[in-house]
């Protein structure tokens, strides 16, 4: 097996004298720059839609006994949170701007934001499984369309990717015991 001949260090700086003004974005990225800005600003509004909708979920359960599933919300809703920023991040040094005006999320994002009536926590946690899996469906689409082409974003769509499984894994969790009815021998007043 043969490696690929390595550039030699006059070469390199040279490639990496051109265009200075394209920042981390070297002649070797063979990626569109334009679609990967775009397909990056939708996976942000879609997380940024996701965590919306997390924290108004979280808001919604305010039972003592479903504490611990609010906290999950208002975490997802964080990590989602955080998710966007790195995309935004990220857009920024593919030479883009990030997507964050309120009117064009809706079209931008994967996600339809959909509220609940207070206490219906089988309707929010399906809402927000359904998320998570819409959002893990597009994460794992956009890996494979990046392909080698921009690494740096497909290692970034693979992290939020990992991340959106263990939600939907957690958010599962959580469906069976919100869809369970409660069992009378052991509810308190």
């Amino acid at each position: 097996m043969t490696t690929p001949s390595a550039p030699r260090t006059r070469e390199l700086r040279d490639r990496a004298l051109f265009d200075l003004d394209d920042g981390p974005v070297t002649p070797s990225n063979r990626a569109e720059l334009t679609a990967v800005a775009h397909l990056l600003n939708t996976l942000l509004a879609s997380l940024v839609v996701s965590s919306l909708q997390f924290e108004q979920h979280a808001v919604l359960v305010r039972a003592p006994t479903h504490r611990p599933l609010a906290d999950f919300l208002y975490g997802c809703a964080d990590r989602d949170r955080l998710g966007a920023r790195r995309l935004a991040t990220r857009i920024g040094q593919l030479g883009s701007a990030a997507e964050y005006d309120p009117q064009h999320l809706p079209a931008w994002s994967r996600l339809t934001f959909q509220t609940f009536a207070e206490g219906d926590l089988t309707g929010l946690v399906t809402q927000d499984l359904v998320g998570a899996r819409i959002l893990v469906q597009t994460l794992q689409e956009a890996v494979r369309w990046l392909g080698a082409d921009d690494p740096t974003s497909r290692r970034l769509l693979e992290r939020l990717l990992e991340d959106k499984e263990a939600q939907a894994d957690e958010l599962r969790a959580q469906y069976g015991l919100a869809s369970e009815p409660p069992n009378p021998t052991t509810a308190h007043p």
